[in-house]
């Protein structure tokens, strides 16, 4: 009757897609700390929808290639425009900075497509490397950056800000093999991410810039 494959792991894909636009429209009203809460939501659906999708051996190819293309469609919102939304609608909104936002979106769309033409490559075999710096790193970076917007004046952040995206950026598409997190390190990565949530949660209000 529909079109499309409709599994649990999909699902968790889709509410992690769901959850980053609510983040956009979060961010539109003003509401910076929830976005990036949602926003974390996003990596966490990111994080456990390939493990699932991977526990059920029996997928069919066409199963398989249409999970890749539907993960990399939404992280596309969810770690490249996304966090652009999120520092456009908190202040950083200069002409220099639409520039940046354009050139970040635009290096992690590279990537992503860069990443379903090896998986095709490889035919849905598992890589044991990425190529360039996976995106959703831009969830663990804008997190930070706003941790930092509550206790250092907004006019010094959005030069770290401006750096940093174009540092991300550029790493998104540098031809470097970035090992695959294990669990060990994986769990690192969302204790990282949950410390600097819980930072953000009982500090002061992010500081909107005066430019």
């Amino acid at each position: 009757m529909f079109i499309g494959f409709y599994s649990i792991a999909n699902a968790v894909t889709l509410f992690g897609l769901i959850s980053s636009v609510t983040a956009c429209f979060l961010a539109a009203n003003g509401n910076i700390k929830y976005a990036i809460y949602m926003l974390f939501l996003a990596c966490l659906c990111d994080t456990f929808d390939g493990k699932i999708a991977r526990s059920k051996p029996n997928r069919t190819p066409h199963e398989m290639f249409y999970g890749v293309q539907l993960d990399s469609l939404c992280d596309t919102v969810s770690f490249g425009v996304t966090p652009c939304v999120i520092a456009y609608n908190f202040g950083f909104d200069g002409w220099f900075d639409v520039l940046i936002y354009c050139f970040f979106i635009a290096c992690g769309t590279i990537r992503l497509a860069y990443f379903n033409t090896l998986s095709f490559k490889n035919q849905g075999k598992p890589m044991k490397t990425f190529r360039g710096v996976p995106i959703p790193m831009s969830t663990i970076v804008i997190s930070t950056l706003f941790v930092l917007t509550t206790f250092i004046p907004a006019s010094v952040t959005v030069w770290i800000f401006r750096l940093a995206l174009l540092a991300l950026g550029l790493g998104f598409v540098l031809n470097i093999k970035v090992k695959k997190p294990d669990m060990k390190s994986g769990a690192i990565f969302l204790g990282a991410q949950i410390l600097l949530l819980l930072i953000l949660l009982i500090a002061g209000d992010c500081q909107a810039p005066i430019l």
